[in-house]
């Protein structure tokens, strides 16, 4: 009776599906942003269109292929944030207040990428203002993703192990400053030179997967060949 008492009194106990003091589960907020990201991968898909012309469909797919590299970027781009996004909100044991702000801010960032990527498509790479848009629209992204895992870093938790905290570390330096600084570099570069501004934001994606890539592997290695358990009465 007495433990059924100090758990009640416990603030960081669930009740429902809301905790006290402000406190919210994460599952539906990640719902929610598994949704929003899977509504934008279908509008992507939506803008691939060609016109109704007496072409041949290979000379109409010729004539439109830079429609079919934004959207491939853009898949690309979005995959990478929603990974990126999933590895920041896994770590979060609850949710506060500014935890769902912040993680709006990131869904409204990410609802942008259609505009910014059927910009990139129709009005052509060459056109400075629309990688410009583009490039803007991927640095709001990275920034607030940023800022979502400094949240989650500075919260605390029994899921939050040295190597949780090296990762919502690596991804906040690198989505609250480095990719924020290729995303400007990329949106000044695109006045003098639109298509290397595009493949600087390619090259950063490329660098990023393999690094992570890289780092997934390296722990799975230490894992495959534990060190074999101590015997029993064994010093």
């Amino acid at each position: 009776m007495t433990r059924k008492r100090e758990v009640a009194m416990d603030d960081s106990r669930p009740v429902g599906d809301e905790l006290i003091d402000g406190q919210f589960r994460p599952e539906r907020m990640n719902a929610l942003a598994d949704g929003i990201f899977a509504v934008v991968l279908t509008l992507l898909v939506l803008e691939l269109k060609l016109p109704e012309t007496d072409e041949s469909i290979l000379t109409l797919i010729r004539d439109d292929v830079r429609v079919f590299v934004a959207w491939l970027i853009s898949f690309l781009v979005l995959a990478r944030f929603w990974l990126v996004h999933h590895a920041v909100t896994a770590r979060l044991q609850v949710c506060r207040i500014g935890t769902l702000v912040l993680n709006f801010g990131v869904l409204g960032t990410v609802s942008l990428l259609p505009f910014s990527a059927d910009l990139l498509g129709t009005e052509r790479v060459s056109e400075p203002w629309s990688t410009i848009v583009f490039a803007v629209n991927v640095g709001l992204i990275s920034l607030s993703l940023g800022l979502l895992a400094r949240h989650a870093l500075r919260e605390r938790g029994p899921l939050h192990s040295a190597q949780s905290r090296t990762v919502l570390s690596g991804h906040r330096s690198h989505h609250l400053y480095v990719l924020p600084a290729v995303a400007l570099a990329s949106a000044l570069l695109a006045f003098v030179h639109p298509y290397v501004a595009v493949g600087l934001l390619v090259a950063e994606f490329l660098v990023a997967a393999a690094w992570g890539g890289w780092r997934v592997r390296a722990p799975s290695h230490l894992v495959r060949n534990p060190a074999p358990p101590a015997l029993e009465g064994s010093p």
